[in-house]
């Protein structure tokens, strides 16, 4: 039987972000290459956001996935290999001016840059530092910056073949269901009774999903007023709040917290969780500490109520669907509101490779999985 955790006190973060006007401060950002952390220091640069780019290290990233990397001073050149293998760069031997631009070749074929991609450029700790973009483009990698988190991870191909693309060429394109075109911003159309019929329905096998494959967490109650709560915030933010219980849902394991993040942190979406335990010294960013902290040793924001850690969701879809300020009267009560590259996100779909990674089918899974049993007839395409 678990224990009722108490949040006493506020706890106060020292750090928040400088004021920079065309880049977001690294110290800020974090790195993760193949899962694993990488963090700035007086001779290793961190990751950049500049003019809503991301910028990265690539000797770093490159000798992180196992391969060579050579630069060339007199010409300027960053050459990126195989481990093993030399591919032949063409030198002449004849120095470049020490503006010329920074030239990549990988495995021998030269990666062009331009203003469409972002220019590599040298940082002040000596590291050449090139748009995320060109690594995944180049170095078979999956990138993605989400919420202050640079993720790096290698592609391994699939072996399988394609079944049946022969039989499906020329097939009539699968229309795509109008549910998927649901936006974020909007009213609910799930009512809280349906939302909270869709919980009742599910608590037995939840109960005994957590009995038999998590026993030594055991069933967690649903948080009190929970349905009511996304709805009423919610309608604040014109946000569709049952899709974004609906999200919760997914997010949380129907609140049973069995992942990284713990129940008694009110954190239904997952901020600031990335894999990496917090140290207490992450900036909230304005935030009013008596709402959210990051408590070291914890994954993730804790909130220090349900109706904090329901904003805060809410909020954060504000942030991805939503240009503007937070409405009128509404306080700030999402840390990582302002990573957010804001108003990329319409529809629940766009979510996709946004936030999750890699994301495929995620805000599919949403409608479909967690808000169509609640919706039912209430929603006619």
């Amino acid at each position: 039987m678990r224990s009722k955790f108490i949040l006493a006190g506020a706890l106060t973060v020292l750090l928040s972000l400088a004021a920079v006007p065309s880049a977001m401060a690294s110290e800020s950002l974090q790195l993760i290459i193949n899962n694993q952390l990488y963090t700035q220091t007086e001779q290793q640069a961190g990751p950049r956001l500049i003019n809503d780019r991301m910028y990265v290290p690539l000797r770093l990233v490159g000798e992180s996935l196992g391969r060579d990397v050579n630069w060339i001073e007199h010409k300027r050149m960053v050459c990126i290999n195989e481990p093993g293998t030399q591919t032949a760069v063409y030198d002449d031997g004849i120095a470049v001016p020490e503006d010329a631009p920074i030239r990549i070749y990988i495995d021998g074929r030269e990666i062009i840059s331009d203003e469409s991609t972002g220019i590599p450029f040298i940082a002040e700790t000596g590291q050449s530092m090139v748009p995320l973009r060109l690594v995944g483009e180049s170095m078979n990698c999956d990138v993605r910056w989400m919420d202050g988190v640079v993720i790096v991870k290698e592609i391994i191909p699939d072996p399988e073949p394609v079944v049946q693309q022969e039989e499906e060429t020329g097939a009539d394109e699968e229309q795509v269901p109008a549910r998927y075109g649901l936006t974020i911003q909007g009213s609910s159309i799930a009512t809280a009774e349906q939302l909270n019929a869709l919980l009742e329905e599910k608590e037995p096998a939840i109960r005994k999903m957590m009995e038999t494959q998590y026993p030594e967490l055991g069933f967690t109650p649903f948080p009190d007023n929970i349905a009511e709560l996304y709805l009423e915030i919610g309608e604040k933010y014109n946000i569709r709040g049952d899709l974004a219980f609906a999200q919760a849902l997914k997010e949380t394991g129907y609140f049973q917290f069995y992942g990284r993040v713990q129940w008694f942190q009110n954190n239904f979406c997952g901020l600031g969780a990335s894999g990496i335990e917090n140290t207490g010294e992450e900036a909230l960013n304005g935030v009013d500490p008596d709402r959210a902290a990051y408590i070291p040793g914890l994954h993730g924001l804790t909130f220090m109520s349900v109706a904090d850690g329901v904003e805060a969701h809410i909020q954060h879809l504000y942030a991805y669907s939503v240009k503007g300020d937070i409405p009128d009267g509404c306080e700030l009560v999402d840390p990582r509101f302002n990573y957010v590259k804001r108003g990329v996100a319409e529809t629940w779909t766009d979510l996709n490779g946004r936030w999750a990674i890699p994301g495929n089918g995620y805000g599919e899974s949403i409608i479909d999985d967690y808000w169509m049993p609640a919706a039912g007839d209430s929603y006619m395409e």
